[in-house]
């Protein structure tokens, strides 16, 4: 076996790695935003502030959404 004729920078490729973490990351922000929305929902049910419960549960929704597109975005450019 020839070890000159072997191309260290196409086995081991730095940025393909860097870019399954990036996604990888990304996927564990969206799995948190669920659990945020989850814990959301569940406080509001134990609190009684009715103005504050729809702000909350929208800051969420929208969290949600925008960790989505984030990790859609993402996928696609990466």
């Amino acid at each position: 076996m020839d070890f000159n004729s072997l191309d260290f920078a196409n086995f081991f490729q730095p940025v393909l790695f860097v870019k399954i973490v990036t996604l990888i990351i990304i996927g564990f922000y969206l799995i948190f935003s669920v659990v945020i929305f989850t814990q959301v929902r569940a406080m509001s049910q134990i609190l009684n502030l009715p103005h504050a419960e729809v702000l909350f549960e929208t800051l969420a929704i929208i969290n949600i959404i925008a960790a989505a597109s984030l990790f859609l975005g993402a996928f696609v450019i990466l």
